[in-house]
């Protein structure tokens, strides 16, 4: 891959091919998501979808996040949003290829100047990510169980962070 700075813009319909090809090479390094989508595509767009970016060099997408509406009781509290303002990181992933380029930063960068106040998420205890997150800043407001199970029938735990 080129040593060409990565660039983020709204994710256009005809980024969806490119988007999954992205995924599936994040599937295939890291397993996330933990199983495959039977339709990559529409997994791209959660319940919710309010706006999505995308990350490229030299034409190729490398990473992809977007936002939905979502309401979280702790976040309201510690924040003060109102629940129907919130906004959660969705589908943020980046290319094998793409990392240690600041491509994650860039488009977690452009969802929080997109979302607006009450921007939140929530990452898997013990995954990279927690590390990433508080790297940027944000600020965990809550730790509690997964309101999913894992394929292996547990129930993980997640940290609940909200946009510094």
């Amino acid at each position: 891959m080129s040593r060409t700075a990565p660039g983020v813009r709204a994710r256009r319909p005809e980024d969806v091919a490119g988007c999954v090809a992205a995924l599936r090479a994040v599937h295939d390094a890291d397993r996330y998501p933990t199983a495959w989508p039977a339709d990559p595509a529409a997994w791209l767009d959660p319940d919710g979808l309010t706006a999505a970016w995308v990350a490229e060099v030299d034409g190729a997408i490398v990473g992809h996040v977007c936002v939905a509406a979502a309401a979280d009781a702790a976040v309201v509290a510690d924040t003060g949003v109102p629940a129907d303002l919130l906004v959660a990181v969705k589908r943020l992933f980046t290319t094998p290829a793409a990392r240690g380029r600041g491509v994650a930063a860039a488009l977690v960068a452009a969802a929080a100047a997109g979302a607006g106040e009450g921007l939140w998420l929530d990452v898997v205890d013990g995954e990279p990510a927690v590390a990433f997150y508080e790297r940027l800043g944000w600020r965990r407001v809550d730790t509690r169980p997964a309101d999913w199970m894992a394929q292996d029938g547990r129930r993980r735990t997640v940290h609940v962070y909200v946009a510094p």
